[in-house]
């Protein structure tokens, strides 16, 4: 899962073409692949709930959140009201504030016009967000931006594609195939996590896939959520109480 290495100082004299084209081909591989296969799930759930096709390519560049968009087409599908969609995109999207808080401070060095991260946080995706923070070590701090921007797009396109391609094939590939492909991009993400370096986030993927299960028993509705609280605070005092008692043994 890790990204191609490059030796010390072997991009610090990188130009922004450069930049762009190591995003794209970073893009390119696996992160590309899997937001086709998972956004085809995405496009066959919208033509499945009776939703045009201008509909899925709208929504998808409008959000471009899986999570938030498959919440907005099952809700909207089913007549709920407008409150009810928004409260429950905002709070499968909530995530994107710290991935984005916490990324767009490495983009802003070097940027002539600094406005331009509003329109680049649009583009925050959980993959650009574990790339572009394991990339930034290599990369000098006026060429990250440039990084970034090749990356999302190659996605971008990638997740554009695999919507249109689930959309029209939708009656060709068995519904349960074509929806079990947003499944995909969820298993990557575990994955990710799983192969993060840091403690934290692996105790939370552990820690998420044993109470997930048995919350989704207790109650389907407030099951999910619950395991990311739950797994989340577990793991962060997990590994600061660790921390510590590793401190006072230096």
């Amino acid at each position: 899962m890790n990204s191609p290495s490059h030796r010390a100082g072997e991009l610090s004299d990188i130009s922004q073409r450069q930049a762009y084209r190591i995003g794209i081909s970073d893009g390119s591989r696996l992160p590309a692949a899997l937001l086709i296969i998972s956004l085809m799930g995405f496009g066959s759930l919208c033509r499945e709930s009776g939703l045009s096709l201008d509909f899925a390519v709208v929504q998808l560049v409008t959000m471009w959140a899986m999570p938030g968009q498959i919440a907005f087409v099952e809700l909207y599908a089913t007549g709920n009201s407008m409150f009810a969609i928004v409260l429950a995109v905002a709070m499968a999207n909530a995530r994107f504030m710290p991935m984005t808080a916490t990324l767009m401070p490495l983009l802003r060095p070097g940027m002539r016009q600094p406005a331009w991260l509003y329109a680049m946080s649009h583009l925050v995706s959980f993959n650009a967000w574990v790339w572009v923070l394991r990339r930034c070590p290599e990369l000098p701090p006026g060429r990250r931006a440039a990084y970034y921007m090749g990356f999302v797009t190659m996605t971008f396109l990638a997740g554009m594609f695999g919507t249109l391609a689930g959309y029209l094939l939708a009656g060709v590939v068995p519904g349960n195939v074509t929806l079990a492909m947003v499944f995909v991009n969820i298993v990557y993400f575990v994955l990710m996590l799983a192969d993060a370096r840091g403690l934290a986030a692996l105790l939370a993927v552990i820690a998420g896939a044993i109470a997930g299960p048995f919350l989704h028993m207790a109650t389907s509705d407030w099951g999910l959520l619950l395991s990311g609280i739950i797994g989340g605070t577990l793991a962060f005092v997990v590994a600061r109480v660790w921390r510590g008692i590793k401190a006072e043994h230096v």
